[in-house]
């Protein structure tokens, strides 16, 4: 009778032991799940971020080019004033859209975004961060959803009590089933 009292207690005990592991388990995957779902707002963010950026420094870039294409039109017309007539009202003119265009070029090369030397818009670090990303959302993937504690957390009604009782957490991927 005294065996069948402590194998019973030790039953008992290593199955209690289990469920806390389970709600252990459990919640700390609730933690990684919750900073994956704030690192992929980020990500989003930063992603939107670097394609605006890239928009604009393409713009200032194509604003840039169309300038120095009108200055260079320009220096043919006024290298023949100088070897016409200087001092006619059309050379003036030529001269005074000649200054604007230097102006505005420097103006809109003040203006750029960082990136207007870079008309290809490579946003490699946000490419290394969807990367990192990717990698630590199919490790969590791994652990937390496709794994045999992840199961028998689910079938575990205490520890799935313990752990999913908010609507929040019954919600997510640790706590569902598919």
């Amino acid at each position: 009778m005294i065996r069948y009292v402590f194998l019973l207690f030790v039953s008992s005990t290593i199955s209690l032991a289990y469920a806390n592991d389970l709600i252990t388990y459990g919640k700390a995957c609730l933690v990684k799940e919750n900073r994956l779902n704030q690192a992929k707002i980020k990500l989003e963010n930063l992603s939107r971020r670097t394609n605006d950026a890239q928009i604009e420094s393409n713009q200032a870039w194509q604003t840039i080019k169309h300038y120095k294409t009108a200055k260079a039109q320009l220096e043919t017309s006024m290298t023949e004033c100088t070897q016409t007539t200087p001092n006619s009202a059309y050379c003036h003119q030529v001269r005074l859209r000649y200054n604007e265009l230097t102006y505005r070029i420097e103006n809109a090369k003040a203006d750029a975004p960082e990136g207007l030397y870079h008309p290809d818009g490579s946003s490699n670090d946000v490419e290394i961060t969807k990367a990192n990303f990717k990698q630590r959302h199919d490790t969590f993937i791994a652990l937390c959803r496709d794994s045999d504690t992840h199961y028998a957390l689910l079938q575990d009604p205490n520890a799935y009590a313990a752990v999913c009782s908010s609507d929040a957490a019954r919600q997510s991927v640790t706590c569902s089933l598919f």
